[in-house]
């Protein structure tokens, strides 16, 4: 690990944010997805002190809960983090995601014979991802209170983040947080939320409640690239055509580039939507009954008929990233070989690499840099991690 070159490259000059303004800040998106990138510099490093800006101090990281689930909080002057893990290499993380059937956005779940009342949306039509909604009622009492630990302190201006699962559970948590009375969370507190390469968490009525309460207000953003596969799942439509995500035919699964939208709108609604819907709630039905047997107890809410995902969060497009270019050491080819490779701008030969690049949290740091702050790209050495 290039340890000194990384501390020169990973400098920040970000201002302690004292009060949350409305509205979207580059500020708070760059010092948030380097937080972000904590777990990633754990991983790799041991440390994530290359990566986190200066300005925050991590004062809490929360045990492993429930399906591999864990948050950090970090302080910055009266300024609170919350900071969701995203999906891990662990089964119970991808069961997590695949637990993709909804539930009402209001009911209450069963765990360890212990009824938990959840709320995520008034509306009664609303509907929530079985497996993010478990883990949100999973963390909340931890969450809850070091919720409350933070406003001992004076401190009620809270920002929540996270990257691909962790920002599903950003924009979950918030609308979970946001539903608690008085008596378990005090009103003075102020959220905003910034989910990075998040899937999406609930149906249209979930989303549209969702938009009104927090996004028209500029408090929430989901931060994505156009080109990562992440944000368009779970399995969905679109029912005005524009998205068709069920099956993904139009870039994903046959890559056809022109199709008669209206046509592909009835050949789901009549022929794949109860296919699905029944496909999605016997799998979950298994998924239910593998997480009671390995991990925990629980008797979900009945599924609702539904598989239609809504994105939630104001969406601010990046532009897609460049794939990374790694160096290759050609002292042992064949001459064959070397003349079908690529070089850069050096003479250097290097293999492209495409495969998950374009949701890795790393890039997405590099992209806000990019995007908003272009002397601090300029000086960025290390456009990804070898060893990422």
């Amino acid at each position: 690990m290039r340890v000194v070159l990384l501390i020169l490259i990973l400098g920040f000059r970000n201002p302690s944010f004292a009060q949350l303004r409305e509205g979207f800040d580059p500020d708070e998106a760059k010092a948030l997805i380097a937080i972000c990138n904590s777990y990633t510099f754990l991983d790799l490093y041991g440390t994530d002190t290359l990566i986190v800006p200066k300005d925050y101090r991590k004062t809490f990281t929360s045990e492993v809960i429930g399906l591999d689930n864990m948050f950090q909080v970090y302080e910055s002057d009266k300024l609170g983090v919350i900071n969701f893990r995203g999906s891990t290499n662990k089964t119970s993380s991808w069961v997590e995601n695949m637990y993709s059937a909804m539930i009402p956005g209001e009911g209450v779940v069963k765990i360890n014979n212990k009824d938990c009342n959840y709320k995520f949306a008034s509306d009664t039509a609303a509907a929530v991802h079985s497996g993010y909604a478990l883990a949100v009622i999973l963390l909340s009492p931890i969450l809850i209170e070091q919720i409350n630990n933070l406003n001992t302190k004076g401190i009620y201006n809270i920002m929540i983040t996270g990257h691909s699962q962790g920002g599903a559970l950003a924009h979950l948590s918030r609308s979970y947080l946001e539903n608690l009375s008085e008596d378990e969370i005090s009103p003075k507190n102020k959220f905003k939320t910034y989910a990075f390469a998040n899937p999406m968490c609930g149906n249209e009525e979930f989303a549209k409640e969702y938009e009104v309460k927090y996004c028209k207000i500029n408090m929430s953003y989901s931060i994505i690239n156009p080109s990562d596969l992440v944000p368009k799942m779970p399995m969905h439509y679109q029912e005005d055509g524009k998205l068709f995500g069920t099956l993904l035919f139009k870039n994903w699964a046959y890559g056809i580039e022109g199709f008669d939208a209206l046509n592909i709108k009835e050949l789901v609604l009549r022929t794949f939507e109860p296919v699905l819907t029944s496909y999605i709630k016997s799998s979950n039905q298994l998924i239910e009954r593998l997480i009671a047997t390995s991990y925990i107890q629980i008797d979900m809410p009945g599924y609702v008929e539904d598989i239609n995902y809504f994105q939630t969060g104001a969406i601010r497009k990046l532009e897609p990233f460049s794939n990374p270019k790694v160096p290759i050491d050609t002292l042992k080819m064949s001459k064959k070989k070397i003349a079908k490779l690529k070089q850069d701008e050096d003479g250097n030969y290097y293999n492209e690499k495409a495969s998950f690049s374009q949701h890795k949290p790393y890039y997405y740091y590099v992209a806000i840099l990019k995007e908003y702050f272009s002397m601090d790209y300029k000086e960025l050495d290390l456009r990804y991690l070898p060893e990422n």
